[in-house]
C-alpha cells in the first residue's frame, strides 16, 4: 500500500469530494421516504406498522453491509467497490420510482441499502488510508457533516416534493446523485492498494442480520407488547453475542473486534454510540413534536429545524480542526454537555407548553452532537495500527448504524407509550403529545449525561497521554 502522502492535494481533495457525495447520499437515503409514508399506505392499502419497514429494513440491510465492509475492503479493489455500490443505488432508486406494489418497493429499498450501505465505510476508509494523522479531524469532519446533513436534509426536501409531486418523487434526487456520482467516480476513483484473498464468513453475516432484526422489532414491541419485546431483545442478544465469540475465535473474521480492546478506541466507540443515539433522536421526535404537540404544519416543522442542521454541519467542521489543534481536552466533554442542556431545555420547554423553548433545545442538542462525532470517530481511529484500520473504521460504522437503530425505537417507545398513558388520564391530544416527548427527552438526557462522563474520563486520559509524548 502506498504512504498516505504519496497523493498530491488536488488529486485527493477531487477524490474525497467524490466520496463526501457518497457519504452525503447513504445518508439522505436514510430518511428517504418518512415524509411519504402515509401516502405509501394509502396507495398500496398497507398499515403503518408494515410501512415501517421500509424505513426498518434499509437500516438492518445497511447495518449488515457496514459489518461486511472490513472484509470487502481488503478483499475488492477500491473501484470495484465504489462502482458496485453507485449501481446497485441506482438500480435501488429506479426500482423505488416505478414500483407497482409494495413488495416491488420492499425490494428496491433494500437493494438500494446495499448500495448505499458500503458508501460511508469506503469513505472513511479512504480517508484514514490516505489522509495524514494529524489532518484526519479535519476531513473526517467533512465527512461526518455529509453523513449527518443527509438524513437531516431529506425530510426538509422531500416533504416538499411528495407534496408537490407524490411520493414517487422521492426517488429522483437519489436516482440523479447516483448518476453524478457514477460519472465523476469514472473520471476519479483510482485504485493503488493491493486485494487479499480473505474468505468471507457468512454464518457471521447472518448473526449480525438476525441480531438487528430482532434488536429493532424487540425495541418497538417493549412498550406495547413486553413480553414479546423482551423474548425478542434476549434472542438479539444472543446472536449479537455469538456474532462476538465467533468472530474471537476464527482466524478470518468478518470484523476483527481488537480494536475494541484498546483503551484508546472503545471509550471513543461509547461516545459515537451516545452522540448518535441523540441525533438520530432528536431528528425522529422534533417533527413529530412540532407537527403533533405544537399543531404546526409540515413544511413549518421542516423550516424549524434548519439552524439545527446548520448548526450541527458547523460545530462538526470546526471541531475536526479543534481536535487536530488541541486534542480531544476539553473538546468532548464539551461537546456532550452542551447536547445534556439541549435536552435538558427540551424538557423544560415541552413540559411548560413553550415551543420556543423546545426549539432553542433541539438547535443547542444538534450543536453539541455536531461537536462530538467527528473528533470521537477520529480519536480511536488515528491511533490505530495500520493492521487494524479497516476494523476500526467497520466498528466505527457499525456504531453509527446501531445508533440509528437503538436510539429512536427507544426514544420513541416511550414517546408513545408515555403519550398513550397521558392520554388515558384525561390530558388533550397536544398536551398528551407533549407529556410523552418530554418523558422521552429525559431518557436521552440519562444516557447523554453517561456519555458526558464517559468523555470526561477518556478526554482527561488522551490529554495526559498526548502530553507525556
Amino acid at each position: 500500500m502506498r504512504s498516505k502522502r504519496t497523493m498530491t492535494t488536488p488529486s485527493l481533495t477531487a477524490l474525497l469530494a467524490v466520496f463526501y457525495g457518497c457519504g452525503f447520499l447513504a445518508g439522505f437515503n436514510e430518511n428517504l421516504v418518512n415524509m411519504a409514508l402515509v401516502t405509501i399506505m394509502g396507495d398500496f392499502a398497507v398499515d403503518a406498522v408494515t410501512a415501517q419497514w421500509l424505513v426498518t429494513g434499509y437500516m438492518i440491510a445497511v447495518t449488515v453491509v457496514v459489518t461486511c465492509m472490513a472484509f470487502l475492503y481488503r478483499r475488492l479493489p477500491m473501484r470495484t467497490l465504489f462502482f458496485a455500490a453507485s449501481f446497485l443505488s441506482l438500480a435501488g432508486s429506479l426500482g423505488g420510482l416505478v414500483a407497482p406494489n409494495f413488495a416491488v418497493l420492499m425490494g428496491a429499498r433494500l437493494v438500494q441499502a446495499v448500495g448505499t450501505g458500503v458508501f460511508i465505510p469506503l469513505m472513511m476508509n479512504v480517508i484514514v488510508d490516505k489522509v495524514p494523522h494529524e489532518n484526519m479531524g479535519a476531513y473526517l469532519a467533512v465527512g461526518s457533516s455529509m453523513i449527518t446533513l443527509g438524513p437531516a436534509t431529506a425530510p426538509i426536501v422531500t416533504g416538499f416534493l411528495v407534496t408537490d409531486f407524490g411520493w414517487r418523487s422521492v426517488f429522483v434526487i437519489p436516482l440523479a446523485a447516483a448518476l453524478v456520482l457514477l460519472v465523476a467516480g469514472a473520471v476519479l476513483v483510482r485504485d493503488d492498494r493491493t486485494a487479499a484473498a480473505v474468505p468471507f464468513d457468512g454464518v457471521s453475516a447472518l448473526l449480525v442480520a438476525a441480531g438487528v432484526t430482532l434488536l429493532s422489532a424487540g425495541l418497538s414491541e417493549i412498550s406495547q407488547r413486553p413480553l414479546v419485546g423482551l423474548a425478542a431483545l434476549a434472542a438479539a442478544v444472543a446472536a449479537l453475542g455469538g456474532f462476538a465469540r465467533r468472530s474471537r475465535r476464527i482466524a478470518h473474521p468478518l470484523v476483527s473486534l481488537k480494536p475494541l480492546e484498546l483503551r484508546s478506541f472503545w471509550p471513543a466507540a461509547i461516545i459515537v454510540v451516545v452522540t448518535m443515539m441523540t441525533y438520530f433522536s432528536l431528528s425522529v421526535m422534533a417533527p413529530l413534536y412540532f407537527e403533533e404537540a405544537a399543531g404546526l404544519a409540515a413544511s413549518m416543522a421542516g423550516i424549524l429545524m434548519v439552524a439545527p442542521v446548520l448548526a450541527n454541519a458547523t460545530a462538526a467542521m470546526v471541531s475536526g480542526r479543534v481536535l487536530d489543534r488541541r486534542g480531544e481536552w476539553p473538546l468532548l466533554p464539551a461537546g456532550l454537555g452542551i447536547a445534556a442542556l439541549g435536552l435538558a431545555a427540551t424538557i423544560a420547554g415541552a413540559l411548560v407548553g413553550s415551543v420556543a423553548a423546545v426549539a432553542v433545545g433541539i438547535f443547542f442538542g444538534y450543536l453539541g452532537t455536531g461537536m462530538v462525532l467527528s473528533p470521537a470517530q477520529t480519536a480511536g481511529l488515528r491511533r490505530l495500527p495500520d493492521a487494524l484500520n479497516s476494523h476500526g473504521v467497520t466498528l466505527m460504522s457499525m456504531a453509527v448504524q446501531l445508533s440509528a437503530c437503538l436510539g429512536p425505537a427507544t426514544y420513541v417507545g416511550i414517546m408513545s407509550a408515555a403519550t398513550a398513558q397521558a392520554a388515558a388520564e384525561g390530558a388533550i391530544a397536544s398536551a398528551a403529545s407533549s407529556t410523552g416527548f418530554a418523558w422521552a427527552m429525559a431518557a436521552a438526557l440519562l444516557v447523554a449525561l453517561a456519555g458526558f462522563l464517559c468523555a470526561l474520563l477518556y478526554a482527561r486520559r488522551m490529554a495526559r497521554e498526548n502530553h507525556s509524548r
